[in-house]
């Protein structure tokens, strides 16, 4: 029985948030949507998504403590981080350890087609 890889989107820009949702569903991928932090870990620890892009300026907690706190419990999870800033990559990195090191790193505006490969990438295509 095949099913349906999870994807949590955590991006406040509604519009964003809701292009990348349209995007990997019709790519055949499950979409969730948090535009908080905090209701991202939430989501997290009540449905384990296969996925999670994360973008790492928040309005309640930075991307990097959501990254933290998920990977404490799910170190194992999948995160594509998301920024404006392709100048703090390093930074981001650096801010990170061995247990909370996110799968790869998204520079926006981030191109359909190259979120739609990084998802391929990091969890294979939409069905196992």
């Amino acid at each position: 029985m095949n099913k349906q890889k999870k994807i949590l989107i955590v991006e406040d820009e509604r519009n964003l948030s809701q292009i990348y949702k349209s995007e990997l569903e019709e790519a055949g991928y499950s979409v969730y949507i948090a535009n908080t932090g905090f209701s991202a870990i939430d989501y997290v620890k009540t449905t384990k998504p296969d996925l999670v892009i994360l973008d790492v300026k928040l309005p309640d907690i930075n991307g990097i403590k959501v990254l933290q706190r998920i990977k404490q419990q799910y170190n194992d999870l999948s995160v594509v981080m998301c920024t404006a800033y392709e100048q703090f990559e390093d930074y981001y990195k650096r801010f990170t350890d061995n247990n909370t090191k996110f799968y790869s790193y998204l520079t926006k505006p981030v191109s359909l087609e190259a979120l739609r490969e990084e998802v391929k990438r990091a969890i294979g295509g939409p069905t196992t």
